[in-house]
């Protein structure tokens, strides 16, 4: 692998918006470290699939040793996993609170925490999450479907 090639880690690869923004990274030439608790691994050579829940501790750090190891670099984190509950918070149990934040806390803090220093080295600046610069709103399109735009927004 090129030392030029620009490496990005994608939580919540396996579907939806995160397996779009996966395939436009691979579009822009990205190697991807792709996460999910399901995700299996594609036949893309560029693609490392990580399976695992990412409020682990555990699963965040293989996560950024696999982009190290197999790559020598990340250069963006996408922090895509989420755990939404449709139903009014009143409702929610214990367990299903717990899952909403052991993913949308734990797991953003893990592999943020665990990424960042390596993010510093290949940008000199803090973390930030600039998909758009790799990803157009086109590309997206194409990789997720079009939708209709809304009012207002491009």
């Amino acid at each position: 692998m090129s030392s030029e090639q620009k490496v990005v880690i994608v939580t919540g690869a396996s579907q939806g918006l995160g397996a779009g923004i996966v395939k436009a990274y691979r579009e822009a030439g990205y190697a991807v470290v792709a996460n999910s608790r399901n995700i299996m691994q594609s036949a893309d050579t560029g693609i490392v699939a990580v399976p695992g829940d990412i409020g682990e501790r555990a699963v965040a750090q293989t996560l950024v040793d696999t982009a190290i190891e197999r790559f020598g670099r990340i250069d963006t984190l996408i922090n895509n996993a989420g755990v939404f509950i449709g139903k009014p918070f009143v409702d929610y149990t214990t367990d299903e609170l717990a899952n909403v934040l052991n993913v949308n806390i734990e797991g953003f803090f893990h592999i943020t925490q665990l990424a960042l220093p390596h993010l510093e080295k290949h940008r000199g600046a803090a973390y930030r999450s600039d998909h758009h610069d790799a990803c157009s709103s086109g590309s997206l399109r194409r990789a997720v479907g079009s939708r209709p735009a809304d009012k207002g927004r491009p």
